[in-house]
């Protein structure tokens, strides 16, 4: 689709009262219109011109142990899997066999080669062609010692690990990853995240749109209603509304004193300063890498759209070192996973009701808090321009 095209579909989608509010200021901003939360269209859009274009968590590098470990994920509507080679290396390719498109991998497991379901063509674990049995003829293999070429073998997304954390770019034209985890590290400098051990992780089906999600996570305004035991922790009088520096939003806290499932129970990162002991920080690097850090953790929210109305989540928990999985840790690690388990449960429940509100003609975008919801409502702003951008 030409730029033009594109800008005429989400004028048409928004509608013009709409994309003025996406720019407005927050004191006189509404949220994005309904349209982009129930608009298949415009999810299309989002996928193709925001996750595609964008670097996104594929997956903690600790799910593929073994070299031949797959795991399939959709990406911007692509489906792709990931892989770790004979090498060790971990690479990622279009789930889909070069002959006549079906996909190769539905589930993850562990595996020497990539064999398609339909015709049995074979892939090594590098993506490269190596055989096709009776393609041109009866009991006649194509064997290949060194792949098919760019028409045969799979075809490669750009793909980088991060201290455990693996990342794909499906357009291949994203900025350098360092560069986009630039804004994070910079504010990070005390935390040694190269300490950090993936624990585990939780899923989540929400039958709420992506964006949803997010601007939830950004904001403290809802945590006195919805949050008990997080409210309990850390008061409405410690939270900010929290910044953007470049695409990535920052906010922070120092909270009265630790608890299981933060800070207390499982070792901290080496040399954290007493400063850091009682801060906790969540950063979202656009579009969807939402991270917490606290002195004994870093934990991810990472979201998946699959519809207009529903959402897979991924909840992955990365520790200190042996706190990941030694078993003298399995108690508080244990608490840990639960106390996440709980929160997430109880945002789910009300980002439902948000979508489902979101069908009502009455509904014009709300009004927005000035103190708390900025940022919530630059992040509608950047969903837009990223839609936008040539």
């Amino acid at each position: 689709m030409q730029h033009s095209e594109v800008t005429a579909r989400v004028r048409t989608l928004l509608g013009e009262e709409g994309l003025a509010q996406a720019f407005a200021p927050i004191e006189e901003a509404s949220g994005l219109p309904n349209a982009a939360y129930w608009s298949e269209e415009w999810l299309a859009l989002e996928q193709e011109r925001v996750f595609r274009r964008s670097w996104v968590f594929a997956g903690a590098e600790a799910e593929l142990v073994e070299p031949g470990a797959m795991k399939p994920i959709e990406i911007g509507g692509a489906p792709l899997v990931v892989v770790r080679g004979r090498d060790g290396i971990v690479r990622a390719f279009h789930n889909v066999c070069r002959h006549r498109g079906a996909r190769l991998v539905t589930e993850p497991c562990r595996k020497s080669t990539l064999t398609c379901p339909y015709h049995a063509w074979n892939y090594g674990l590098d993506g490269k062609l190596r055989a096709r049995p009776h393609f041109l003829g009866p009991d006649q293999v194509d064997r290949f010692d060194n792949g098919g070429g760019d028409k045969l073998d799979l075809v490669a997304v750009r793909t980088e690990v991060w201290n455990g954390c693996i990342f794909v770019n499906v357009s291949g034209d994203a900025q350098p990853l360092a560069d986009w985890l630039a804004p994070l590290l910079r504010r990070t400098g005390s935390y040694d995240f190269s300490a950090i051990r993936w624990a585990g992780k939780l899923e989540f089906e929400v039958r709420a749109n992506w964006k949803l999600v997010y601007e939830n996570y950004m904001e403290g305004y809802h945590v006195f209603a919805v949050h008990p035991r997080l409210i309990k922790f850390a008061p409405m009088n410690i939270r900010w509304s929290g910044e953007w520096q470049d695409h990535v939003f920052y906010n922070d806290y120092v909270f009265p004193q630790v608890e299981e499932g933060r800070g207390d129970g499982l070792p901290h990162y080496p040399g954290l300063p007493p400063a850091d002991a009682q801060r906790g920080l969540w950063f979202l690097c656009f579009p969807h890498f939402a991270a917490e850090v606290y002195p004994d953790q870093f934990t991810l929210l990472v979201s998946y759209p699959v519809a207009p109305d529903l959402t897979r989540e991924e909840l992955h928990v990365f520790l200190v070192g042996e706190a990941a999985t030694a078993e003298t840790f399995r108690e508080p690690r244990t608490a840990l996973m639960k106390m996440w388990d709980d929160l997430n449960r109880e945002d789910i429940g009300v980002l439902e009701l948000l979508q489902q509100g979101r069908r009502s003609p009455a509904y014009d975008g709300g009004r927005l808090s000035p103190h708390w919801e900025g940022p919530t409502h630059q992040f509608g702003r950047r969903i837009v321009e990223k839609v936008m951008a040539p």
